[in-house]
């Protein structure tokens, strides 16, 4: 198989996936009763881009399959340009225009989802800000000198000797854009580290929580790899084949990675737990968390309805992790180990003395004035209500 061809297919092949993993996220959003984020929506965005600039690729390797197989030579003196050779440059100029929309709204997706799991810790939301103002400048300014690159702008896919053209070393932009990428992402995909190892929980669910953040590790290798491949020594043009191959392969794994902690708990319920309308006895009409907002609510109980185990590991629903109830089935509250934290929602057990007289069991963390009652009754069997 040709590089063309592999592009094609590589092309179709991200996209379906990026479809696939883009509808679970939104599954789980409305199975979870948790609402669609900000985060969401980027997401949505980078998916959107990606297709746009998939077609466009596709179509100028099918359309100019001679132009796509002598992009290596493009840029030497001694090459003379074609028509088809013009047209097939246009079409992947727009394309990389797009590439930084794409690969900056996922980070900024994923930048967003941590501020609204990670939100207790002040010092780490201000970190997610920066970080935020920083993916936005690059968005910014990358898009912008990418449309700069050629003055006239006509003159990125026309070769000509006029001596009013300006164009700057786009290969070593390219290059130069890749490594600022590449540190962007590393930062980022390293910061939840920090946090979950400064959590209470067990070694082995440290590694589990922070092992599904550092899958993102095949983005930045895929990065890496795009640099590698696409830079020409000594040419001012770099390589269009492989820049599109690896750069479709980098913003499939980037958007998959994005996706993977907020679709966990889907893939959990459906192996372990069955449906997912089960995942949480609150009321959707009464659910602490809609629409995303990044709001931080205190993390609280959720019950199931005739479940009467007394382990001490007690699943919560918390809108911090995206309403998930499980919390990725790994952050799981240990009374004994974490300290308290106030509640959104009470369970209050109503049970008799035998004489008449309620017990009540505000959850043994001590009263908190609640927001959300459950109220839950024994019977004894003959009609009456029983301890």
């Amino acid at each position: 198989m040709n590089d063309e061809d592999l592009i094609t297919v590589i092309g179709a092949i991200g996209a379906v996936l990026s479809i696939i993993i883009a509808a679970i996220r939104f599954y789980g959003r409305h199975l979870m009763k948790s609402g669609v984020g900000l985060d969401d929506w980027f997401l949505l965005l980078s998916v959107v881009t990606l297709i746009i600039a998939d077609v466009i690729v596709v179509v100028a390797n099918v359309t100019y399959p001679e132009s796509a197989k002598n992009a290596l030579h493009k840029g030497k003196e001694d090459y003379t340009y074609g028509q088809d050779d013009i047209d097939y440059t246009r079409l992947s100029f727009f394309s990389a225009i797009l590439y930084f929309t794409t690969v900056s709204t996922t980070k900024l997706s994923i930048l967003i989802m941590y501020k609204r799991i990670f939100s207790i810790d002040r010092s780490f939301r201000f970190q997610i800000l920066a970080l935020i103002v920083i993916t936005g400048g690059f968005w910014i300014s990358m898009t912008v000198s990418n449309l700069l690159n050629c003055i006239p702008i006509e003159f990125s896919w026309i070769p000509s000797d006029d001596e009013s053209k300006y164009c700057f070393n786009y290969n070593v932009y390219w290059l130069a854009c890749g490594i600022v990428e590449c540190i962007l992402d590393l930062v980022i995909l390293l910061m939840p580290v920090r946090v979950v190892y400064g959590l209470k929980l067990s070694q082995g669910r440290r590694i589990a929580v922070a092992g599904v953040f550092l899958l993102g590790v095949f983005v930045i290798i895929s990065g890496i790899v795009k640099v590698a491949r696409s830079y020409i020594p000594g040419s001012r043009q770099l390589d269009l084949t492989q820049t599109s191959l690896w750069s479709t392969v980098h913003i499939c794994t980037g958007i998959i990675c994005a996706c993977l902690p907020v679709c966990w708990p889907v893939f959990l319920r459906l192996v372990k737990r069955g449906p997912l309308s089960k995942a949480s006895t609150v009321p959707s009409n009464q659910s602490p968390w809609s629409g995303g907002s990044g709001r931080r609510y205190p993390q609280g109980h959720s019950s199931r309805s005739g479940n009467k185990s007394h382990d001490q590991s007690t699943e919560i629903y918390s809108p911090q992790f995206g309403g998930s109830s499980d919390v990725h089935e790994l952050l799981v509250r240990d009374p004994n180990q974490m300290g308290y934290v106030p509640p959104s929602h009470s369970e209050i057990r109503v049970n008799y003395d035998g004489h008449g007289g309620l017990v009540h069991d505000q959850n043994q963390m001590g009263y908190v004035q609640p927001s959300h009652h459950e109220i839950r009754g024994n019977y004894d069997g003959h009609g009456v209500l029983g301890r």
